[in-house]
């Protein structure tokens, strides 16, 4: 009984040197390559807009395989006009009036020519500064963007399958006022008694203090929705500066103010819960009408609700009612 007691003990030990052993696999399991860590379509990532009206978009890349890295492994990126080319004709056919743009080549730059893998790393990345004031020179602001990205060369290691080494970012621009609003509020016909509601609002970043929005009931799937695009501009002292971009809508600005309101967050000591109200009220042609150019009346109150990091409004009043 105690020979057999010594065997079970010894085979006891083997296998968890076995297990052991196992854990530390020395041979690759599968087929080694470089690749995107954010492939594939990517329209979630915040690009914050910089004080000097710059964006910054990190790119991430990395080897994959269960043997680590024992190199450096050299990449280079490259713009890759076919791949949205192909994304746009697959999800919007032959309206080519919903194709996304790409973003103009002399709006934006990588910091390198070239990036490496670490020898012992498995990921590095690179660094795109995209140009607002260029953009606006350029071309318009108010498009909606893709930068399309491909690992182009890989020395060290070969490139992975198109679908892990190709991207498409959404230049999804943010600022303080940027974000989906709810909203309650009134567009009504001047010289009638016809009016109707007002739903809420996405305000589209295009600078550090300023947004952009669709006027009324128009978003940017509505007929000829860039003429009902206004212009807002956040001042330090709580008003909202509103124009048009369209001379055809005759665009009158009535009023605009905005707020915030800060309370700590319950789930996390580092965070504020933030509460944005944004008033506007304004007159302009709704030339969308193809009828009859109707000239209306837009007062509506919009209301966001998002949590900050503390450390980026050091002087916020933080509010004990909720």
């Amino acid at each position: 009984m105690t020979k057999l007691l010594r065997m079970s003990a010894v085979l006891t030990v083997m296998a968890l040197a076995l297990v052991s052993c196992s854990d530390d696999v020395d041979y690759e399991l599968f087929t080694k390559y470089t690749y995107l860590l954010n492939n594939g379509w990517q329209e979630n990532i915040k690009m914050p807009i910089n004080d000097d009206n710059t964006v910054t978009l990190p790119v991430y890349f990395g080897v994959n395989g269960t043997t680590g890295n024992n190199k450096d492994i050299t990449v280079k990126l490259a713009v890759d006009a076919d791949t949205l080319e192909a994304y746009n004709f697959d999800k919007y056919k032959n309206d080519t009036s919903a194709y996304y743009t790409m973003l103009p080549a002399g709006c934006f730059s990588f910091d390198k020519d070239s990036y490496t893998i670490a020898k012992g790393k498995l990921n590095a990345s690179a660094t795109c500064t995209i140009d607002l004031e260029k953009l606006k020179e350029e071309a318009s602001i108010y498009n909606e963007y893709v930068l399309p990205i491909r690992l182009a060369e890989s020395q060290g290691e070969p490139l992975g399958p198109s679908a892990y080494s190709k991207a498409l970012y959404f230049i999804n621009l943010t600022n303080d006022y940027s974000g989906v609003y709810a909203g309650t509020g009134r567009l009504k016909q001047i010289g009638t008694n016809y009016s109707s509601d007002a739903g809420g609002k996405q305000l589209y970043a295009i600078s550090k203090d300023e947004c952009y929005l669709y006027l009324g009931n128009a978003d940017r799937s509505t007929a000829h929705s860039k003429k009902l695009i206004a212009k807002l501009h956040f001042t330090d002292n709580g008003t909202v500066e509103m124009s048009a971009i369209s001379p055809e809508i005759d665009f009158q600005p009535v009023s605009g103010s905005y707020s915030f309101k800060f309370t700590q967050n319950p789930n996390d000591s580092r965070k504020l819960s933030r509460r944005t109200v944004l008033n506007l009220v304004c007159e302009y042609t709704d030339v969308t009408d193809v009828y009859s150019h109707v000239r209306v009346r837009y007062e509506t109150t919009l209301t966001m609700n998002d949590d900050v990091m503390k450390a980026d409004w050091p002087n916020a009043v933080i509010s004990t009612d909720n």
